[in-house]
């Protein structure tokens, strides 16, 4: 698992079957502490994130295609979660993603 931030879509008019109705998320890689980390990845989205937010990114072909359910789709990558904190140790915490307008989510939940 990796953390990034959606910085974009990706549009494709030709592709695979596999990525009919699915959006594709450019997101930019972040170390724990919420900094770049340099790199990107493309992710087919499957929880609705949007610009700006951290989310959690699944980079195992495997894995991914058990979660959408297609064996065969030349998917890799997929972004899982919205990240609404990070905490590294009780003094270093992540803060959350700069609020995008109409984005609010109405969740807040601390996982440790």
């Amino acid at each position: 698992m990796k953390l990034g931030r959606v910085v974009g879509t990706v549009v494709s008019t030709i592709n695979s079957p596999a990525f009919d109705d699915r959006t594709l998320l450019l997101c930019d890689l972040l170390d724990p502490q919420g900094r770049p980390a340099g790199g990107y990845l493309i992710a087919v989205d499957t929880v609705g994130a949007g610009a700006g937010e951290t989310v959690l990114i699944l980079d195992e072909g495997n894995s991914a295609r058990q979660i959408i359910g297609m064996s065969q789709a030349p998917i890799r990558t997929l972004v899982v979660g919205i990240v609404d904190e990070v905490i590294v140790d009780e003094t270093n915490t992540l803060a959350p993603a700069p609020a995008v307008a109409g984005a609010s989510r109405g969740r807040r939940r601390r996982d440790r």
